[in-house]
C-alpha cells in the first residue's frame, strides 16, 4: 500500500502541469473558433461534438500519463497488429466518404479515423526498435524490423487514399534517423526511399486532388476552382489586421466564403477574427508546448523515452509547418489539420494521447 501511495504522490508531484495548461489553452481557443465558424449553420453540431471529444481526450491524456510508457512500448507489436487489421478492415469494408475509406464507425455511432490512431502506435514501434539504434548499441541491420512495420502502415494509409496523413508519419522515422548514430550514407538511402514513396503516393491521387495540391503555385489563375481555398484564406488573414474583427465578426468566416473554416483553415479563420496579435499568441503557445516536449526528451532516462518525446515534437512541428504554410500560400493545400485546434475528434484524441506519453516520460524520469 505504501508503494501505491508513493507512486500516486510521484504522479501528482511530477505531473507536467505547465504542458497540460498550454495544451488546454490551445484546445479551448480552438473550441471558441470552431463555435464561431459553425454556429447558425448546418455545421453547428461540430462545437458540441468537439467538446465531447475534448473530454474524452482529457481522460485519455490522464490515463496515458499514469501508464508506464515502458509497458506501452513493450506492447507496441500487438498494438501494431491491431491497427493494421483495422486499416485493412476500413479499406475493404468502410463506406467511402468523398472517395476515401478512412473512418471506422463505432457501435455508439461515432466515427474514428484509424490512420490517426496509427500515429500513436507507430510512435511506440519506433521507440521500441530504434532505442538501441539511437544509443549506438546496435548496428543498422538490427533495426531492419521497423522498416516493414512502418511502411506497411504507410502504404495502407496511402491506399485509402490519405496522402496528408501518410506523409505526416514520415517525421517519426526521420527523427529516429536524425538522432541515430549511424553512418551518413544511410541518410542518403533513407532520403531516396522517402522520395520513391512520395512518388508512389502521388500516383494514387485522383486528378482533382493533384490540381488542388498544385494550385498553390498560382491560385489567381483558377480563382473559382483549385485556387479558391487559398485566395479566400489570404483574404481572411489580410482582413484580420492587427487586432482582428472580433469573435463571430469575421466576414469571410461568417458569410461562409472561407471553406473548411473549422477544420483545415481554422488558423485563417482565427487570424481574421483575432488578428496578428491573436496569431502571435497561438504561435507562442505552440512554441512553448514544443519547448516543454523537447525539455522532457532531454531529461528522459533512456533512448525510448527520448524517442517518444522527440517523435511527438516532430509530428507536432510537421503539422504546424504544413498547416501554417498552407494558409500562407507557401505550401499546397493538403488537408492536414492544426493539432488541438482543428475540428476532428480522432486527431484531437491522438494528439492528447501522444502528449500523455510525453507526460509519462517526464513523470518517470527519476524512477530507478
Amino acid at each position: 500500500m505504501s508503494g501505491d501511495r508513493g507512486a500516486k504522490a510521484r504522479f501528482w508531484t511530477d505531473f507536467d502541469g505547465r504542458m497540460t495548461g498550454v495544451m488546454l489553452a490551445i484546445a479551448v481557443l480552438g473550441l471558441l473558433q470552431i463555435y464561431s465558424a459553425t454556429h447558425n449553420s448546418d455545421l453547428a453540431a461540430a462545437f458540441p461534438q468537439q467538446c465531447t471529444w475534448l473530454a474524452v481526450g482529457l481522460v485519455a491524456y490522464v490515463a496515458v500519463s499514469n501508464a508506464d510508457y515502458h509497458n506501452l512500448v513493450a506492447l507496441s507489436p500487438w498494438m501494431w497488429a491491431v491497427i493494421v487489421l483495422l486499416l485493412v478492415y476500413v479499406l475493404a469494408f468502410a463506406d467511402p466518404i468523398n472517395g476515401a475509406r478512412r473512418w471506422l464507425v463505432l457501435p455508439i455511432g461515432a466515427s474514428v479515423q484509424v490512420s490517426e490512431m496509427a500515429k500513436v502506435v507507430l510512435l511506440l514501434v519506433v521507440a521500441r526498435y530504434c532505442g538501441g539504434f539511437v544509443a549506438g548499441k546496435v548496428r543498422a541491420r538490427d533495426v531492419v524490423p521497423v522498416i516493414p512495420l512502418f511502411f506497411a502502415v504507410f502504404l495502407l494509409v496511402i491506399l485509402q487514399p490519405d496522402l496528408s496523413t501518410a506523409l505526416s508519419l514520415l517525421p517519426l522515422l526521420a527523427m529516429a534517423l536524425f538522432l541515430s548514430k549511424i553512418r551518413k550514407r544511410y541518410f542518403a538511402i533513407a532520403g531516396l526511399l522517402m522520395a520513391l514513396l512520395a512518388l508512389l503516393a502521388w500516383s494514387t491521387l485522383k486528378p482533382y486532388q493533384k490540381d488542388r495540391i498544385m494550385g498553390f503555385r498560382g491560385p489567381s489563375e483558377a480563382p473559382l476552382s483549385s485556387g479558391y481555398q487559398i485566395l479566400q484564406a489570404k483574404i481572411a488573414v489580410g482582413a484580420g489586421g492587427l487586432w482582428g474583427q472580433g469573435l463571430g465578426q469575421g466576414s469571410q468566416t461568417q458569410l461562409r466564403f472561407l471553406p473548411a473554416a473549422h477544420t483545415d483553415f481554422v488558423l485563417a479563420s482565427f487570424a481574421e477574427e483575432r488578428g496578428f496579435a491573436g496569431v502571435a499568441v497561438i504561435v507562442s503557445l505552440y512554441m512553448w508546448l514544443l519547448w516543454r516536449i523537447t525539455d522532457t526528451a532531454r531529461k528522459a532516462r533512456e533512448p525510448e523515452g527520448m524517442l517518444i518525446a522527440m517523435g511527438v515534437a516532430a509530428l507536432l512541428l510537421f503539422h504546424l509547418l504544413v498547416n501554417g504554410g498552407m494558409v500562407a500560400n507557401l505550401l499546397p493545400v493538403t488537408g492536414l489539420p492544426l493539432p488541438l485546434m482543428s475540428y476532428g475528434g480522432s486527431n484531437l484524441l491522438a494528439a492528447m494521447a501522444m502528449l500523455g506519453m510525453v507526460n509519462s516520460v517526464r513523470i518517470r524520469r527519476f524512477v530507478n
